[in-house]
């Protein structure tokens, strides 16, 4: 692969700088691409499995694998509706979501329906994901809305829409059984 240079010929639009490998290619071409925030992988994730190893989980002898949450979160991402209205023309308020069901989620990692909560609830006390709870009839359908550009300080903390640092409650770490 060589690198890229793509300029589109609006004039509206300042000229992109260069774009590494195929990166333009794919950013040109309207289908199939995503953005992620570098410094989750580079600070955010980092910090999560290490906590999870030195605090959470210091006194297990069988330590969980804390790195499916990363495999998580771009599930997420890969499967977000971004379809701001519904046909009538009215707000959807699945905008933003990813509402796979838990069996879908479980074919795409391979984990067990009890590690998708512990996932989902880390991810959602380091302030990386919001879920709710949607009822279609009677059927409960969870929603996840993953944060694409969350701020991150120095040492890998998300900071709120307040300015807040958002510590994570260690207990979310737990699974059901042992809570």
């Amino acid at each position: 692969m060589n690198n890229v240079v793509a300029f589109k010929n609006d004039d509206n639009q300042p000229p992109r700088k260069p774009q590494p490998n195929d990166k333009a290619i794919l950013l040109d071409s309207g289908v199939g691409y995503e953005i992620y925030n570098r410094e989750l992988m580079r600070k955010v994730f980092p910090r999560i499995i290490n906590e999870a190893y030195d605090v959470a989980y210091a006194d297990y002898k069988r330590k969980p694998e804390i790195r499916d949450v990363v495999a998580f979160y771009f599930l997420l991402q890969s499967y977000i509706d971004g379809k701001q209205h519904k046909p009538d023309g009215t707000d959807s308020d699945r905008f933003g979501a990813c509402f796979l069901n838990y069996e879908s989620i479980q074919q795409h990692l391979r984990v067990d329906r009890n590690r998708i909560n512990l996932l989902a609830s880390i991810l959602e006390t380091n302030g990386i994901i919001r879920t709710t709870g949607h009822y279609e009839g009677t059927k409960r359908f969870k929603w996840y809305f993953p944060s694409f550009c969350p701020r991150v300080t120095p040492d890998g903390y998300i900071v709120d829409e307040f300015g807040e640092i958002i510590t994570p409650d260690f207990s979310a770490y737990s699974t059901k059984r042992k809570r």
